[in-house]
């Protein structure tokens, strides 16, 4: 499986860049802002990032698995698919500006929303999935790497107190969009919304809109938390908050980008070489179970010293509900592999299922929980949400593939 490792080698690279260019934008804005500016901003944030799976309807994952399968097609591909998230991401930027109105008294909260917004436009041109379902990671790590860079100047440059809350989005938006246009570019993009187009994007999306639930639900116990205890707790206590869910999101993040790694090796062996598909989907595991005990450990152990040299005192409120965050981890770690290796032998529809099983569990003790504990509140709600995931996951792994295929280490 050297390929697969290479392919793993080359999204770690990407992904650490990324995590990386991550912290230190969300530490300089954690000690620009100060904690109401921050929480106001990770709120918006929250808020917008949730919207933007409506953008992609799973058509990224889906994209990634079927050009895996055939790569002559992949202009084709990246045309269709870039062409209707453009049209969706218009429909749904409008949808936020009527929703806008909503906050008449705070019209810096609108502003922000509306820019922030505009990364549903670079959300739906991004083509990174074309270079991963063609198993070109590398370029995965120049776009990384190129928008990271130009993101951590802009920010640097632009903001410099809580009165310059209003550049952060732009910042973002504009970082991303040389790397955007020079890769759409090379894959010829040519926008395509004429009736045959439309037809087969109905036969995406058929397919497509299945993985698209398994990320809408994912997402309200990775981000909803955050819009929910807005509507219980102070904006102080949801920067406090927002520290530990970004420390748990990236270390996810990695996991999931690493996920669109080995999904194109498993979709193509899962059908004429299972020993390959065994082979991957134990290596991906042993990955991420190393992952958990070189970083998980560490952090959950110095979760208050990390938080007080990274931003600071003020924010050292949230060291228990980090502690409890990152230990549920473990759990997300030991899921993804399995996962994934049902979303690329095509049964999506069942990791659908679970997740939103998992989803309801989270919600409903977010519920009971954040008005009387809070942020623990939520961190209790998380790692229960990530227990029911991983028992339910792992006993339809073992009904529909089986572990003496896989083993479990």
């Amino acid at each position: 499986m050297k390929k697969l490792t290479g392919n793993f080698l080359w999204m770690a690279a990407a992904n650490a860049v990324a995590a990386l260019c991550g912290i230190f934008v969300y530490i300089y804005l954690a000690r620009v802002l100060h904690p109401a500016g921050f929480g106001r901003l990770a709120y918006v944030q929250s808020l917008v990032f949730y919207l933007l799976n409506f953008v992609d309807l799973g058509l990224t994952t889906y994209g990634i698995r079927e050009v895996s399968k055939d790569r002559k097609r992949v202009s084709e591909y990246v045309s269709e698919i870039v062409s209707f998230r453009l049209l969706i991401a218009l429909f749904l930027y409008l949808a936020v500006v009527a929703l806008s109105y909503l906050f008449p008294q705070l019209a810096e909260i609108r502003a922000l929303l509306l820019e922030t917004a505009l990364l549903f436009f670079i959300a739906a041109c991004a083509t990174e999935w074309a270079f991963q379902g063609i198993e070109a990671m590398h370029m995965v790590l120049v776009s990384f790497a190129l928008t990271a860079a130009l993101q951590i100047s802009l920010v640097y440059i632009a903001v410099k107190g809580p009165a310059d809350i209003l550049k952060v989005p732009l910042a973002q938006y504009l970082a991303a969009i040389p790397i955007l246009l020079i890769f759409l570019r090379h894959f010829r993009f040519a926008f395509r919304i004429k009736g045959d187009d439309l037809i087969r994007m109905k036969r995406y999306l058929s397919s497509a809109l299945v993985i698209w639930g398994i990320s809408i639900f994912a997402q309200v116990y990775n981000g909803l938390d955050i819009i929910l205890l807005g509507f219980f707790r102070s904006p102080e206590e949801v920067g406090c908050f927002t520290i530990a869910r970004r420390a748990v999101g990236g270390i996810t993040l990695l996991m999931v980008f690493l996920v669109n790694a080995a999904l194109p090796r498993l979709a193509f062996t899962f059908a004429g070489d299972r020993a390959g598909f065994t082979e991957a989907t134990r290596a991906f595991l042993k990955l991420t179970v190393s992952a958990a005990l070189l970083i998980l450990v560490p952090a959950v152990l110095f979760s208050d010293k990390i938080i007080l040299l990274s931003v600071g005192e003020e924010y050292l409120a949230a060291d228990l509900t980090m502690k409890i965050m990152l230990s549920s981890l473990l759990l997300v770690l030991i899921n993804i592999p399995y996962s994934t290796g049902l979303v690329a032998a095509g049964m999506e529809r069942k990791v659908l299922a679970q997740t939103i099983g998992s989803a309801a569990v989270n919600v409903i003790l977010n519920v009971v929980l954040m008005g009387r504990y809070g942020m623990v509140g939520a961190a209790v709600s998380f790692l229960a949400a990530e227990l029911v995931a991983l028992c339910w996951i792992l006993s339809i792994y073992k009904n529909k593939i089986g572990f003496s295929r896989t083993v479990v280490i």
